[in-house]
């Protein structure tokens, strides 16, 4: 969790329903370079009914990351990673976790199918929240969630239940959804 020392004494609440939004806002601060949500509705000229209405795939959440980097000239880039099948096995996504919360100029937010990771086969829709820790041996994954109130601040889950969460298809786009690295150049 070493990612998320600089805003362990901030409070996130993902306001209406924009987790994609927070979650951007959430990892530039984290890496950093304090950043509100309204700031990237600003900057990246996000429509605000757009994002709370219709919601964000993972590539549009992307884009709009990618669009605040350009016009603030914050030294970040954006990258997103649809979870497609065929495209990165279980064990490939272990390591990944592993080597992600390795790495303090890097935050991965995630975007999962929300009954799935949480076991709760009844929660729908897709969500956007921050990988804030894994622990390999016991193959625990820690959450920092946009929506705390929901949620909770953190959750854990497994591996294997955020692998089968990220690797759901959006329907709104027939891609599997997946996670985005936003990366301290």
């Amino acid at each position: 969790m070493r990612d998320l020392d600089n805003i362990h004494l901030l409070e996130f609440q993902q306001p209406l329903n924009c987790c994609n939004v927070t979650a951007l806002a959430y990892a530039f601060s984290a890496l950093g370079s304090p950043t509100s949500v309204e700031d990237i509705f600003y900057e990246a000229r996000l429509p605000i009914h757009w994002v709370v209405d219709a919601g964000m795939t993972l590539q549009a959440t992307a884009d709009a990351g990618s669009r605040y980097i350009e016009k603030t000239g914050q030294p970040f880039e954006v990258n997103a990673f649809h979870m497609d099948s065929g495209r990165l096995s279980h064990q490939e996504f272990r390591d990944l976790l592993k080597e992600s919360v390795a790495d303090p100029d890097d935050i991965h937010i995630m975007n999962f199918r929300v009954g799935i990771a949480h076991g709760i086969p009844s929660l729908a829709g897709g969500h956007f929240s921050l990988l804030a820790d894994y622990d390999h041996d016991e193959d625990r994954v820690t959450i920092a969630d946009t929506h705390p109130k929901k949620y909770g601040r953190m959750w854990h889950t497994s591996s294997e239940a955020l692998y089968q969460a990220c690797s759901d298809e959006d329907s709104s786009v027939g891609r599997a959804r997946g996670y985005i690295t936003v990366r301290r150049l």
